[in-house]
C-alpha cells in the first residue's frame, strides 16, 4: 500500500511539472507569432467597428468604384479617424449588425488607444483574455468537482490545445466568450454553495457581461436557468429567490441592446443567410468527429465541413479521440451526483440542440462551425478532465489501468504538441475557409510589376473582408476597383496586368460579348483568382 502510494504521488508530481512547463509553453505560444497570421476578414471587420466606420461606409466605397490602392483603403477603413469615438462603434453594430454585442470591440477599442493599432496590438487583447482562461477553469473545476487534481488535469490540456491557442491569437470575441462561459459558470455554483447577496451580484455582473460578449452566451444562460430550477427541484427557497433575482439583474442591464437585436431582426436574418446551406447529413456527422477532435488534434490543411475521413490513421486518431470525449461523458454521469453532471450536460446539450436540430432537419451548417461550439468543447473538457484525473490520479485500484490512462493522457498532450509545432509557422489560418485563399492570391498578384485587382461583384461581406484583408500585403503598386454590377469599363492600358477576383459566368460571357475580352482561371479555392489575356499592355 505504501508502494502504490509513493507511486501515486509521485506521478502527480511529475504531471504538476509537466503542467507548469505546458503553461509556460501555452502562453509563449497565444504571443509569439501573433502578427505572422494573415489578418483575416472578420478581423477586418473588428477594425472597421473599432474605429467607428460602418459597412454602409464600404457600399458607398463600391458604389463609386473608384481606383484605390491598397493604403487607400487601409487609411479610410482600418485605421483610426479624428471625428469616430466609441459611440460610434455602439452606433455601427446596433444599426447594422446587432448580433454582435458591443462589449469587446470597446475593449479591443481602448486596447488599441493604449498599445496601437497594428496587428499585433490588436490580437494581443484576445491573447490577453486567453491568460485569464486559466485561473477561471481552474477555479471552476474546484467550484463543480472539489478537486484540485481535475483542475490540474484541464488546465495541462487546455494550455496547449491547438483550438484554445488559435482563437486566443484572433482579433476577435472568441477568448473572451470562453472566459465569460467558465466565469459565469464557476460564479453561479459559488453563489449557490455560499448564498449570500455578493456572491448573487458577482453572478448578476457575469451574465451582464456574457450577454455583451456574443450573442451564443444567452443559450449558456439558459442551461444555467434549467440547472438551478432541476438542481432546486423547483422549491421557491432562498437560492432559487437569489437566482431569479441576479438573472432579472442581468437581463434588464441587456434589454437595451436586446431592443435593437428585435427591431432588426430582418437584417439579422440576412447577415446569418450563409449558414442555412444544406449539406449532407454524412457531411455534418464527418464534420462534428474532426471539429470536436481538434480541441487535442489539429494538422490537417483544410478547417471546413468538406473534410473527408480518407486518411486511415487520422481517421483512426479522430474516432479515438471521439470515443474518449463521449465516455468522459458516461463516466462524468455514473461517477458524480446530478449537480455535477448536470451543469455539463447542459453545456453540451442546449448549444448542440439549437445547433445540430436545425440542421438535419431543416439543413444548414450552424454546427460544423468550430467557433459557435465553443460551450460544447468546454463541456467535453470538463468531463475528459475528470475521466483523466480519476482514472489516472485517484480512485482506479489496478495499476495497470492508471499506467493505460497515464499514457492516454500523455497521447492526449502529445497530439496537441504535434498540432501546436504545425500550426505555429503558418501564415494562414486552418480554420478560416474562404480566407486562407488571401496570400496565395496576394503572392499572385504581387508578381505583376503594375496590376490591378477588380471585384467585379463586390456585393457582401465575404468580397468585401477579402479585399480589405489582401490590402494589408498587396504591395504599394498595386491598385484595386470594386464594382456593384458588372459593367466594367476602366482603361486597362494603364497597368501591366489586370486580375479579377471571383469572375462569375455571366460577367465572363459580358467581358467576352460586350468588350471582346476574355479572362483566365489562375488560381481557385475558395475563392478563386482570374486575369486578362489578350492583353496588351501599355
Amino acid at each position: 500500500m505504501m508502494f502504490s502510494f509513493r507511486k501515486k504521488k509521485s506521478f502527480i508530481e511529475i504531471f504538476k511539472i509537466i503542467t507548469i512547463i505546458l503553461l509556460i509553453l501555452g502562453i509563449f505560444l497565444r504571443f509569439a507569432n501573433i502578427e505572422r497570421k494573415n489578418f483575416w476578414a472578420d478581423e477586418t471587420f473588428t477594425h472597421l467597428r473599432i474605429y467607428g466606420h460602418t459597412k454602409s461606409e464600404l457600399k458607398e466605397e463600391v458604389s463609386k468604384s473608384q481606383i484605390l490602392s491598397p493604403k487607400d483603403l487601409l487609411n479610410k477603413y482600418q485605421l483610426p479617424a479624428p471625428d469616430k469615438n466609441y459611440l460610434n462603434i455602439i452606433q455601427g453594430l446596433a444599426l447594422e449588425d446587432p448580433k454582435h454585442t458591443p462589449l469587446y470591440f470597446i475593449m479591443a477599442r481602448f486596447w488599441v488607444d493604449i498599445f496601437g493599432n497594428t496587428v499585433a496590438a490588436t490580437r494581443s487583447l484576445s491573447a490577453a483574455i486567453a491568460l485569464l482562461v486559466f485561473p477561471c477553469l481552474y477555479w471552476l473545476c474546484l467550484e463543480l468537482f472539489q478537486s484540485s487534481s481535475v483542475g490540474l488535469v484541464a488546465i495541462a490540456i487546455l494550455t496547449v490545445s491547438p483550438f484554445h491557442i488559435l482563437y486566443a491569437q484572433e482579433a476577435r470575441m472568441y477568448s473572451l466568450l470562453t472566459l465569460m462561459i467558465l466565469l459565469s459558470s464557476a460564479t453561479l455554483l459559488r453563489a449557490i454553495r455560499v448564498n449570500s447577496k455578493f456572491s448573487w451580484s458577482i453572478y448578476a455582473v457575469s451574465l451582464s457581461l456574457g450577454f455583451y460578449t456574443h450573442s451564443l452566451f444567452n443559450l449558456v444562460a439558459i442551461g444555467q436557468g434549467i440547472y438551478v430550477f432541476i438542481i432546486q427541484s423547483l422549491r421557491l427557497n432562498k437560492i432559487l429567490v437569489h437566482y431569479i433575482t441576479a438573472t432579472l439583474v442581468g437581463i434588464l442591464t441587456f434589454l437595451p441592446w436586446g431592443f435593437f437585436i428585435v427591431t432588426q431582426l430582418e437584417k439579422l436574418e440576412k447577415t446569418i443567410g450563409w449558414s442555412k446551406k444544406i449539406i449532407p447529413l454524412s457531411d455534418l456527422t464527418d464534420a462534428w468527429q474532426i471539429n470536436l477532435s481538434r480541441i487535442v488534434f489539429d494538422i490537417t490543411p483544410n478547417y471546413s465541413f468538406p473534410d473527408k475521413l480518407q486518411n486511415d490513421l487520422w481517421f483512426l486518431l479522430i474516432r479515438f479521440i471521439c470515443i474518449v470525449f463521449l465516455y468522459g461523458i458516461y463516466f462524468v454521469y455514473r461517477q458524480t451526483s446530478k449537480k455535477v453532471w448536470l451543469l455539463i450536460f447542459l453545456l453540451i446539450g442546449i448549444t448542440s440542440a439549437s445547433q445540430a436540430l436545425p440542421d438535419v432537419l431543416f439543413g444548414g451548417l450552424r454546427s460544423v462551425i468550430p467557433r459557435y461550439s465553443i460551450p460544447i468543447f468546454i463541456g467535453y473538457h470538463l468531463a475528459i478532465a475528470y475521466l483523466f484525473a480519476e482514472k489516472a490520479f485517484l480512485k482506479s485500484n489496478s495499476l495497470l489501468q492508471r499506467k493505460i490512462w497515464r499514457l492516454i493522457i500523455i497521447l492526449f498532450l502529445v497530439l496537441e504538441l504535434i498540432s501546436c509545432y504545425v500550426i505555429f509557422p503558418k501564415t494562414t489560418w486552418a480554420n478560416k475557409g474562404f480566407s486562407s485563399d488571401n496570400i496565395p492570391i496576394v503572392n499572385i498578384i504581387n508578381q505583376s510589376q503594375y496590376p490591378i485587382l477588380i471585384c467585379p461583384e463586390c456585393t457582401g461581406d465575404k468580397c468585401w473582408g477579402s479585399i480589405l484583408s489582401m490590402s494589408y500585403y498587396l504591395k504599394p503598386t498595386v491598385k484595386i476597383q470594386m464594382f456593384p454590377e458588372i459593367n466594367i469599363s476602366p482603361n486597362f492600358n494603364k497597368f501591366s496586368d489586370v486580375f479579377f477576383l471571383n469572375a462569375s459566368e455571366k460577367l465572363q460571357n459580358h467581358l467576352k460579348k460586350e468588350q471582346n475580352l476574355d479572362i483566365n482561371l489562375v488560381y481557385k479555392n475558395k475563392l478563386s483568382l482570374w486575369k486578362l489575356k489578350r492583353f496588351v499592355s501599355y
